[in-house]
């Protein structure tokens, strides 16, 4: 008769055919990820892309470079692109990760080689410009007013984009912004009042009135003030203006505006203003009248709300400015420069409340509710 094997021995024997099929399993998974690894590297033929994010502290000089892919775009090399950023304030930061995020997105960091120069030292950046232009460029983009023209200054052959220069025509760093006639074009910051005042139908449907203050004493608050009256009338507003220059007139211009029965008020972005925020918050609590204004930093002080320029949106818009001007042989001279860009709207709900305001519910989708961080 045959021995039946033992209790004992059909349990271990039982053991080693698991630990068997585990270990198969095992060499199974590892060779698909090893042949799936491989195959991923023939589909993407080996590219990398390497791109180092400058802290805005530093003060140096970064190289992103890829590997020239067989699909080109019209060129037989890698194209050279300076980035010159001279401040180092989270706007001039966002400008600029919004450059390199659309060329990234367009798939144009694999076609260029991109030297990214940051310096807030005037001397310095200039000195590092200087020797971007004597090395050679296809194109520069520029952050910032002091970048831009000192760019426009040193090279009128060179393509320069700018981003986050607020008045471009006025300043003379190009000769009209529908044309600007030389090397030079870009995408302006300028403080999006249109932008501004159409919020106000959209957070306050029933109003009718709008007063604009600003300071006459300043060409660009003034130049604001202006063309924010004028795009108020545009949508249906009436609008009265009130330009002041001292304190005295700034209050005398508020009792007009109760006087008046003004029910909004708007105001750019303004020093003089800013320095008397105190005044202009008690009057607009107190008269539960709404300020919208021209910046963040404004809304922060006690403005009721207001629509930001945001400049990754510059970053992205400048992008591809260079895109036409690299790949599409498009000219500056012929590039209009960009005013329209993406905006944040912002709320500040502490104000809000104060002045007893409802926003209507399909508006809380476009706006930014804004409080103080305790």
């Amino acid at each position: 008769m045959k021995k039946q094997p033992s209790a004992s021995h059909m349990k271990e024997s039982g053991k080693s055919g698991v630990f068997k099929n585990i270990a198969v399993v095992l060499i199974v998974v590892l060779i698909l990820a090893v042949i799936g690894g491989i195959v991923y590297l023939i589909l993407s033929g080996g590219e990398k892309t390497e791109v180092k994010e400058a802290s805005p502290t530093e003060h140096e000089t970064f190289v992103i470079s890829t590997e020239l892919p067989s699909e080109t775009l019209n060129i037989d090399r890698k194209l050279k692109v300076g980035i010159v950023q001279h401040s180092l304030g989270k706007a001039s930061k966002d400008c600029y990760e919004g450059f390199i995020t659309e060329l990234n997105n367009r798939g144009l960091l694999n076609y260029t080689e991109i030297v990214y120069i940051v310096d807030d030292n005037d001397e310095k950046c200039r000195e590092k410009l200087k020797n971007l232009i004597d090395g050679g460029c296809d194109l520069i983009y520029t952050i910032g007013r002091f970048s831009s023209e000192a760019a426009a200054e040193m090279t009128k052959d060179i393509p320069i984009v700018f981003g986050g220069v607020n008045s471009p025509a006025e300043i003379g760093l190009v000769k009209s912004n529908e044309a600007p006639g030389g090397n030079v074009t870009g995408v302006s910051s300028f403080t999006p009042c249109f932008d501004q005042i159409d919020l106000i139908p959209v957070l306050l449907p029933n109003v009718k009135t709008v007063a604009s203050i600003y300071s006459n004493t300043d060409e660009s608050t003034a130049s604001q003030g202006i063309v924010a009256a004028k795009e108020a009338e545009n949508i249906g507003l009436n609008c009265e203006q009130y330009p002041v220059s001292s304190k005295d007139e700034l209050k005398a211009a508020l009792k007009k505006i109760k006087e008046a029965k003004t029910e909004v008020i708007y105001i750019p972005v303004d020093k003089f203003l800013r320095k008397n925020m105190d005044t202009i918050n008690e009057f607009s609590y107190e008269n539960k009248i709404p300020v919208i204004c021209g910046d963040q930093a404004t809304l922060e002080s006690g403005a009721f709300a207001t629509s930001e320029v945001n400049y990754n949106s510059i970053g992205r818009r400048a992008a591809e400015l260079a895109y036409t001007i690299l790949f599409d042989k498009g000219s500056p001279a012929e590039i209009s420069v960009v005013y329209k860009h993406d905006c944040n709207n912002i709320v500040n709900k502490e104000v809000m409340t104060k002045l007893g305001i409802s926003i209507p519910a399909d508006a809380l989708s476009k706006v930014l509710l804004w409080e103080k961080e305790e």
